[in-house]
């Protein structure tokens, strides 16, 4: 299964790490478009893959996202980080154009459904 690409960018920061904690839709290895620029969901946790942020967890100094994959210890969870990985450090407006298919609106408008509950 592919990693989906999720478009979180009108959501601060804050608000869009909490829909990573809750939301189903988003699972390991997904790539999510946010504020501080782009981070793919590890297990429970949403790391940043391009840019910086004060709220997304972030790969340790001198760590390679090869080496942070080894640990993952379920089979297929490395090749699903490491695929999600691959995808967001495609170019962003290839990144834009790839969230913009039916289902990731789908799970958009679901998402938005329940920030403003």
């Amino acid at each position: 299964m592919e990693p989906k690409i999720i478009d979180l960018r009108a959501l601060d920061m804050g608000r869009a790490y909490d829909v990573t904690q809750w939301s189903e839709s988003i699972r390991h290895g997904d790539v999510m478009l946010v504020a501080d620029g782009v981070a793919v969901m590890c297990e429970a946790w949403p790391v940043m893959v391009a840019g910086a942020s004060t709220v997304f967890h972030r790969l340790a100094d001198g760590v390679t996202w090869e080496r942070f994959a080894l640990d993952c210890p379920r089979p297929g969870m490395a090749d699903r980080l490491l695929a999600g990985v691959a995808a967001a450090q495609r170019p962003a407006a290839d990144l834009v154009a790839a969230a913009l298919n039916l289902a990731d609106l789908a799970d958009l408008a679901d998402l938005a459904e329940g920030v403003q509950s």
